[in-house]
C-alpha cells in the first residue's frame, strides 16, 4: 500500500506538529544540547507498542513514559505527547531526529489504529526481560567473533541497544529479534 494511500487511511491519527518547547545544555556535555518537544496527540495508547517494537525501550506504567537510546541519544516518550531527547549535536541533527521519532511514533500510532489490543502478556515477558535471559539464548561459544570477550558481554551490549543481534555469527537472529522486539512497525 502507498504511503499517500496510508496517509489517507490514517489522517488524523499522524503527528501533525512536533515543536520544541524546551533546549538547554546537555548535563553530559555543555557542547551539546537537549530538547523537550510537544507532539499534538495523546501517546498513552502507543507507549507498550513502542515499547514492544524499539529493542531496548523501557516502559514505565507508573510515569507513564517509554524511553529508549539511540547513537547515544536517550528519548524520552511521555504519554501526554511530550518528547525529550539528549546529547544533540547542532540543529541539523535536531532535524533529523525530529524526522526519526516523528516516524517511530507514527508508525506506532498506525499499529494501534489498526490493532488496538495488543496480544496478551507480552508487556509483562518483555519487562522480564534482562542479559541474562538473553544469554541463554545464545549459542555459548565465547568465541569473540562478534568483537566482544564473550557471549554474557555481547548479551548485555544487546540489550542495552549497543550491539545487533546480526553480530553474533551463530546466533538465530530471528529468533532474538523476536525476544528484543515482539513487536514490528
Amino acid at each position: 500500500m502507498s504511503r499517500d494511500l496510508l496517509g489517507l487511511l490514517f489522517k488524523g491519527v499522524y503527528i501533525e506538529r512536533f515543536e520544541v518547547v524546551d533546549r538547554s545544555p546537555c548535563l553530559a556535555d555543555p557542547e551539546r544540547f537537549k530538547v523537550v518537544a510537544k507532539t499534538d496527540k495523546n501517546l498513552e495508547g502507543i507507549l507498550p507498542i513502542l515499547f514492544l517494537a524499539v529493542s531496548n525501550a523501557r516502559y514505565s506504567e507508573a510515569s507513564r513514559t517509554m524511553s529508549y537510546s539511540f547513537d547515544r541519544h536517550n528519548v524520552v516518550v511521555g504519554y501526554n505527547g511530550e518528547v525529550a531527547v539528549t546529547f544533540i549535536k547542532d540543529d541539523d541533527e535536531l532535524k533529523e531526529l525530529t524526522k526519526k521519532i516523528t516516524d517511530l511514533l507514527n508508525r506506532g500510532l498506525a499499529y494501534h489504529a489498526a490493532h488496538p489490543k495488543i496480544p496478551g502478556g507480552l508487556v509483562e515477558e518483555k519487562k522480564k526481560l534482562n542479559p541474562m535471559a538473553i544469554y541463554k539464548k545464545l549459542p555459548l561459544t565465547n568465541c569473540k567473533e562478534c568483537g566482544e570477550s564473550g557471549c554474557y558481554v555481547f548479551a548485555s551490549k544487546l540489550y542495552m541497544g549497543e550491539r545487533s543481534v546480526e553480530d553474533c555469527p551463530y546466533a538465530d537472529a530471528s529468533g532474538l529479534r523476536r525476544l528484543l522486539q515482539p513487536i514490528t512497525l
